[in-house]
């Protein structure tokens, strides 16, 4: 990547930020739709990849759903936050599952207007830092070697002459 040609820094800039958020996307995936498990809980090959689909599924619907939302309230969809539309989302499914078929607009249309007070501040995009490594804090004191005392000399005092 030394060839400046080939990589432009402004293009190796704005990849850089594109690939901050997928990760921040596969991070929503872990914590919040996954809640931290370490784990998928399928036991074979056919379980597995129908978890990791229905995770994707879900994933996708919320994201669906915050674009619409973020095309209503004119921002862009990266201004919603997806933590609040997933609980929102995942609260108003207890109360569909019981509702009627023609009654899921009018829920969908609410479960929007809330969703609009969630709408973040708009990014600060000039931010850069450098890479430094991060200090660890402790609250407990550090060990710090001791200064070395010399050993006294054995030599016998010397009287004083009077």
């Amino acid at each position: 990547m030394l060839d400046a040609e080939a990589y432009p820094a402004s293009e190796v800039v704005a990849l850089s930020h594109e690939r901050w958020e997928l990760e921040l996307g596969y991070e929503e995936v872990k914590a919040e739709m996954m809640e931290r498990q370490k784990a998928i809980r399928s036991q074979k090959p056919g379980g597995v990849a129908q978890e990791l689909w229905g995770v994707g599924l879900a994933y996708n619907l919320v994201r669906l759903e915050m674009e619409r939302i973020a095309e209503e309230a004119d921002v862009p969809p990266t201004r919603i936050s997806f933590v609040m539309a997933l609980r929102l989302i995942r609260d108003e499914w207890m109360w569909l599952a019981g509702a009627s078929p023609g009654a899921i607009p009018k829920h969908l249309r609410r479960l929007r207007e809330e969703v609009k007070r969630f709408i973040l501040p708009p990014r600060r995009s000039h931010r850069c830092y450098p890479r430094a490594v991060k200090i660890k804090m402790s609250s407990y004191p550090r060990k710090r070697p001791r200064p070395v005392r010399r050993a006294r000399s054995r030599r016998p005092l010397r009287r004083l002459r009077s």
